[in-house]
């Protein structure tokens, strides 16, 4: 599945060490390459609250 939301804060914060490798994270709607699916998973629903309460950290990294 390929991406449809840029990455952000939050997906960056969980895997700082690939932060600048953007192709780590297209195989993904939400997380990387490093994070096993339950972790992708919570991220997910951690992001979604993230987005609700107008985080900066929902927002797309730099």
């Amino acid at each position: 599945m390929a991406r449809s939301e840029p990455i952000t804060r939050l997906e960056v914060a969980a895997c700082p060490t690939h932060r600048m490798d953007v192709k780590h994270y297209t195989s993904h709607e939400v997380g990387c390459d490093c994070l096993s699916a339950d972790r992708r998973d919570a991220l997910a629903t951690r992001l979604a609250d993230a987005r609700a309460e107008g985080n900066p950290l929902a927002e797309m990294a730099e």
